[in-house]
């Protein structure tokens, strides 16, 4: 997806229904990972399951 707040492609990171963070791609900037003010919602999260959503994440944006 994408929204007026970035000049490039974002991914939401949803486990469970619940908003985790955005992987975002933007020029000149390494692939990250950002939890925007205010949104954690959880206080601790399966290490393994982030992981896989986070890589899930980067190939569909990095189309691998």
């Amino acid at each position: 997806m994408s929204d007026v707040n970035y000049e490039n492609l974002l991914a939401e990171i949803l486990i469970d229904g619940h908003f985790i963070g955005l992987v975002t791609t933007e020029p000149d900037q390494p692939i990250c990972f950002e939890i925007p003010d205010g949104e954690l919602k959880f206080q601790s999260l399966d290490l393994d399951i982030l992981q896989e959503a986070l890589s899930a994440a980067k190939k569909e944006l990095l189309q691998e």
